[in-house]
C-alpha cells in the first residue's frame, strides 16, 4: 500500500532525456574499443586504465541520456543512490576492462584464440555473490513495501522536516520511503536505511560493505594491474583469493539481513 504526501501530479507526458549527442558520445566511445582493439597504441597497462575510465565515461552517459541525471545509473526503483547497483558497476568495470584488455593484447599475436581467457571460479563467486545482493535487495523491499502494518505518516514527515525535506519531497509505501524526484538522490542515500523508522539514520551494515567493497576492489585491481605487467601470456584473470570471498560474502549476507529487519 503506497501513502503519498502531497505528491505531484501524474499523467503528465515523459520526458525524452536522450538526445542526439547522447547517440554520438556512445557511437564514438564504441569507435574508440574498435581502433584500440586493432592498434593498441598503448601498452597493456595503460589501456587497461584508459578502458576503465571509458568504461565509466560510457555509463555516466548512459545513465544522463536514460534517466536526466548524470547520477541516473546508480539510482534504483526509489529515485534513491544504491549501494548494490554501485559496486555491482565498479566490479563491472575493473574486470570487464581487464578481460578486453587481455583479450586485445592477445589477438595482437593469435586472433583465433585470443578469447580464451580464464575466468578463477572465485571471481565468477565474487560476481555471483554482487548479483545476489542487487536482486536480492529489491526483492526484500517489495516485500516490506506490502507490509500490513500502516506506517506512521506523522512521524515520518517530523523526521522528513528533521532531515530539511518537505514532505512533498518524498512518500511512503508500506515501510518503503520513496523520493519523489530522481534529483532528490544523493550519495548521502548509500549509507541511510530505507525505511520509515531508519530512512534518516545512517546503516551501520551499509557503511561495513561500502568499507568492505573499496578494500576488495582495491586489492584486486592492484593483483590485475600485476598481471598485466609480469605475465606475457595473459591467459587468466588473476584469482581473487580464498581471503577475500568470506569476507565479502559475509558483508553482502549483513547487508541484506539489514533490510529483513525494521529497527526502531
Amino acid at each position: 500500500m503506497s501513502y503519498v504526501v502531497d505528491s505531484p501530479p501524474i499523467g503528465a507526458p515523459p520526458v525524452m532525456h536522450w538526445k542526439p549527442w547522447h547517440s554520438a558520445v556512445v557511437v564514438a566511445m564504441t569507435a574508440f574499443f574498435v581502433w584500440m582493439a586493432v592498434w593498441l597504441p598503448w601498452g597493456v597497462y595503460a589501456s587497461w586504465i584508459v578502458a576503465m575510465v571509458a568504461l565509466t565515461g560510457f555509463t555516466l552517459v548512459v545513465g544522463r541520456g536514460v534517466t536526466g541525471a548524470w547520477k541516473g545509473a546508480f539510482v534504483d526503483e526509489r529515485l534513491r543512490m544504491s549501494l548494490s547497483r554501485l559496486q555491482m558497476l565498479t566490479w563491472s568495470i575493473v574486470i570487464v576492462a581487464a578481460l578486453g584488455t587481455m583479450a586485445i593484447a592477445r589477438a595482437q599475436t593469435d586472433p583465433v584464440s585470443a578469447m580464451d581467457i580464464a575466468v578463477p571460479p572465485t571471481v565468477w563467486a565474487l560476481l555471483g555473490i554482487s548479483m545476489t545482493s542487487l536482486i536480492g535487495s529489491p526483492l526484500i523491499k517489495n516485500a516490506k513495501k506490502g507490509s500490513a502494518v500502516a506506517p506512521d505518516l506523522e512521524r515520518a514527515g517530523a523526521l522528513m522536516a528533521a532531515m530539511g525535506k518537505s514532505p512533498g519531497q518524498m512518500q511512503v509505501e508500506g515501510q518503503v520511503v520513496k523520493n519523489v524526484s530522481l534529483d532528490d538522490a544523493s550519495f548521502a542515500d548509500l549509507f541511510m536505511g530505507e525505511y520509515v523508522d531508519t530512512f534518516n539514520l545512517l546503516d551501520v551494515a551499509k557503511i561495513q560493505m561500502f568499507f568492505f567493497t573499496v578494500l576488495l576492489v582495491l586489492a584486486y585491481a592492484i593483483s590485475v594491474g600485476k598481471t598485466l605487467l609480469t605475465d606475457p601470456s595473459l591467459g587468466s584473470l588473476p584469482d581473487v583469493g580464498e581471503g577475500m570471498l568470506p569476507l565479502l560474502g559475509i558483508s553482502h549476507a549483513g547487508y541484506l539481513l539489514s533490510k529483513t529487519v525494521s529497527k526502531p
